[in-house]
């Protein structure tokens, strides 16, 4: 299997496509949105744009095309998305993890974290997404539990649901 062959795992959900782009709404009226995150599978390497902010919309990592540039000094990255663990960011007074990417079995990439968003929480992971603690894993009403989305790189969580 080749590079170009990853698919995201996003809560329990698998996408297959070049690019995935996640993004929340942050306005429903407007269709505003807030970037979460960008995975590229691109030039052989899996390829990841993000920022991670904490609950008071601070700066923690901000990662653009796998190269941190800055990264508050109460939080440590370590790693690289396609080796052993991925890429982890942690909170250094108690080792919770805030943010991971990582190459979970042969073709398959999740990605894990926390980010705040207009007041929100949005808790993602390779199982679950949930906004301020309530699953949001849902289109147009209907649960979408282990479903395979082909085609659909520009996925955006809504307090309503997902929405491509």
């Amino acid at each position: 299997m080749t590079h170009d062959d990853y698919m995201l795992i996003l809560g329990s959900n698998i996408y297959a496509d070049q690019a995935y782009m996640v993004s929340y709404q942050t306005d429903k009226q407007t269709g505003d949105r807030t970037h979460l995150f960008t995975l590229e599978n691109t030039d052989g390497n899996l390829i990841l744009t993000t920022e991670i902010r904490d609950e008071n919309s601070e700066l923690i990592a901000k990662i653009d095309r796998n190269e941190l540039t800055q990264i508050n000094e109460e939080f440590d990255v370590q790693g690289e998305i396609e080796k052993e663990n991925g890429l982890t960011l942690t909170k250094r007074e108690n080792g919770d993890v805030i943010f991971n990417a990582k190459i979970i079995e042969d073709g398959y990439v999740a990605v894990s974290g926390i980010f705040y968003v207009g007041g929100k929480k949005i808790r993602v992971t390779d199982r679950t997404v949930e906004i301020n603690d309530i699953p949001r894993q849902t289109i147009n009403g209907v649960n979408v539990h282990d479903t395979f989305f082909v085609g659909n790189y520009d996925i955006t969580l809504t307090d309503d649901g997902l929405r491509f």
